[in-house]
Order: structure tokens, then sequence, then C-alpha cells
């Protein structure tokens, strides 16, 4: 017969079977389920309310290029259509985004939209001096780039 003791550990009854590690990660890991849940609802609450921000009115403060006119002596100069642009383009900034739209139609200038709340979309590489390309920030024109 052999000497050997059978050694049965016992659950601890007030920890519940789990070590001060154990419960240490699975209350960080709780917490992680119940921030990420909140996230989620904030964002939705966030994304669900209109943003009526933005003037419905063009911006007072642009100024018209001089067709034929260069930034620089011997540069390339103002067409027509750069000029009509530019201008057009400027007034759209601080004004909502439906609005700015519908303006730039009226006029017959070429619009898109380069970025929208801070992500760039693809766009052709081609220049056009009728085209005006709009960054977007909450339903608010924020600038515009003739091109």
């Amino acid at each position: 017969m052999s000497n050997d003791k059978q050694v049965v550990s016992k659950p601890n009854p007030s920890g519940g079977g789990l070590t001060s590690t154990q419960k240490f990660i699975l209350a960080v890991f709780g917490l992680m389920v119940v921030f990420s849940v909140l996230s989620v609802i904030g964002l939705s609450v966030l994304n669900s309310q209109q943003h009526a921000t933005g003037a419905a009115t063009p911006n007072p403060k642009c100024t018209r290029l001089e067709v034929g006119a260069s930034p620089s002596p011997g540069g390339v100069v103002f067409t027509p259509a750069f000029v009509e642009s530019d201008f057009f383009g400027c007034q759209t900034v601080g004004m909502n985004e439906n609005a700015a739209l519908a303006l730039l139609h009226l006029h017959n200038v070429v619009v898109r939209i380069a970025t929208r709340d801070g992500i760039s979309f693809p766009l052709t590489a081609d220049y056009s001096d009728g085209r005006v390309n709009l960054t977007v920030l909450h339903s608010v024109v924020t600038a515009y780039e003739v091109g």
C-alpha cells in the first residue's frame, strides 16, 4: 500500500471560485461592454438629430474676381467659368448643404462633395474651372475649391 494522500481543493464559497485577478478581468470586460453599448446608443441619438445648422442664404462677404486677371504676373488668367465657380463656391461657405447645392445648381455650377464629416471621397483628377468641390461638416459647407 502506498501512502499517497489525495488533495481535494474546495471552492471558496465567498468568492465564487474566482481569483482576484479573474474578478478584475471580468469587471474590466463588463465595463467595456457597458461603455460600448452606451457609445452606440449615443451615436445613434446624435445621428438621428436633425442638423439645422448653417445658413440658408449665401455668404455676403465674397467678391467676384476679374475675368482675364492673373493671381501672379505672367501666370494663368481667370476664365469666365473660374470666376463664376469661385464666386458662387465662396458664397456656399457657412450654408447648409442643401441650400448650397441648390445655389450652385441654380447658377449652373457643377458641384461634387469632396469631403463629408472627415471622410474624403475618391474624385477624378481632371481639372474643370466650372466645377466646385465642397467640404461638408455636420451638413454645413466649411470649404470649397474650384476644379
